[in-house]
């Protein structure tokens, strides 16, 4: 062992042990001063009222605040201006605007009565506290003519003054007053309120992109799932069939040894299973929620069609959807052929008829569902991408298979239409009441 020794004080050896690491000292605690600092930061960056009271309780609390706040500087306010205007008691005159500020309680819904009582209240001792709050109300809350209410309160004022009694010792100031503390808080109330449609509608607009956005994110998402299946059909697809048929035919080959027909076998089989895995990504890849549909239950191409026309119309397709009869369960097989019709019909149009208002009609008939949507000419650049060669031969065909009829044809007017028949079994007679 290379372990070093050392004589220990009682005669015995031993390893030699180091010196132990002072003790790493703890944080200190903070002290009263800074846990006080920190309370009122906390206390500072918390909201005034309670998220809970939004909406009206927490515009009624907001006005009572005001309501207080302009009731005591009134009656501050009142002291020196006790013996100007109509009352010359200081009681008198501080109930008079005390009542006059309650009605602020009442700002967001009768600024206009708000207004009146607050020149009312100045009438009683020169005192325009009420009234510069009041104004500030009916720019902020009023209605089209609320700056024309302003400057008749205004010019009602200016004219009294000389008969009733006023606190300003010149024209001059009483113009300076009624300047300051009437016309200034107007013309803010009517900046905040301009500031604030401004900015709801900034809001709204940026709402209304958010969802366009998402809509035409999702659109893009189908749109390149659709055509990596197509492109995993027309490649990986052929090449397993063409493996798998090459393998029964090596199976075949009279003479052929026992154990290379059993890989001749082995090789079929694997690509059968191949081409079975195949399909199944395919149908997740078409629909993108054909797992959740399945779980959840297939959605009727009544509800998929509505939703598909709202999503186009949110990214600025002119697109509009008709239902025509009564909705019922289809099979499963129709209802995901009319979901491939729909996507197909609606991305060719969107690729080559940009800007074309686009139709869709759907019709629920005795024994058949007719699906039929149209476009208009495009009205803006045409840009052609590959559909990645399974279109509408392909829904042709399908719909063949299923017993229906598929037509696609050019309009007139430089439009396309495509329609489609598809055979569904008859609604079952009501049972009739038992006598």
């Amino acid at each position: 062992m290379n372990a070093e020794h050392s004589l220990r004080p009682d005669g015995l050896a031993g390893s030699r042990t180091r010196p132990a690491r002072p003790p790493v000292p703890a944080p200190p605690r903070p002290g009263r001063l800074a846990s006080l600092a920190a309370a009122v930061r906390s206390a500072w960056r918390r909201p005034l009222l309670p998220a809970a009271s939004d909406g009206p309780l927490r515009d009624l609390l907001c006005d009572t605040g005001i309501a207080l706040l302009v009731a005591v500087a009134s009656c501050l306010q009142i002291h020196s201006l006790s013996a100007t205007g109509l009352v010359h008691g200081y009681c008198l005159s501080s109930a008079i605007a005390v009542t006059a500020a309650a009605t602020l309680v009442l700002r967001r819904r009768t600024p206009e009565f708000c207004l009146l009582a607050g020149l009312a209240a100045s009438f009683a001792s020169d005192e325009r506290t009420p009234l510069f709050a009041a104004s500030y109300a009916v720019a902020h809350y009023g209605g089209r003519s609320r700056f024309g209410l302003v400057a008749v309160v205004a010019v009602i004022y200016l004219v009294t003054r000389h008969s009733i009694g006023m606190a300003d010792t010149s024209t001059a100031q009483l113009y300076y007053g009624v300047v300051v503390e009437i016309a200034f808080p107007a013309v803010f109330g009517g900046l905040v309120r301009h500031q604030r449609s401004v900015r709801k509608l900034l809001k709204e607009r940026l709402e209304r992109s958010g969802s366009a956005v998402e809509s035409a994110t999702r659109f893009a998402l189908l749109e390149e799932r659709t055509r990596l299946a197509f492109d995993i059909h027309d490649h990986i697809g052929h090449q397993a069939t063409f493996l798998a048929l090459r393998a029964g035919a090596l199976e075949r080959v009279p003479g052929l040894p026992g154990e290379a027909r059993q890989g001749a076998v082995a090789v079929r089989e694997a690509a059968h299973r191949v081409m079975a895995d195949l399909r199944q990504m395919l149908e997740v890849l078409r629909d993108g929620d054909g797992r959740r549909a399945a779980l959840t239950g297939p959605t009727s191409c009544a509800e998929f069609l509505g939703g598909l026309v709202r999503n186009m119309s949110a990214v600025g397709m002119a697109a509009e959807y008709r239902l025509h009869g009564t909705a019922r369960p289809l099979p499963a097989e129709t209802e995901r052929l009319l979901y491939r019709i729909c996507r197909e019909t609606f991305t060719n149009a969107a690729k080559y008829a940009p800007g074309a208002a686009v139709s869709a009609e759907l019709s629920f008939e005795d024994e058949q569902v007719v699906l039929e949507v149209r476009n208009g000419p495009p009205s803006g650049a045409v840009a052609l991408r590959s559909s990645g060669r399974m279109g509408l031969t392909g829904l042709r065909l399908r719909t063949a298979e299923a017993g229906g009829l598929l037509s696609a044809e050019p309009l007139r007017d430089g439009g396309f239409r495509v329609r489609a028949e598809l055979p569904v079994p008859a609604e079952p007679p009501a049972p009739a009441p038992a006598p």
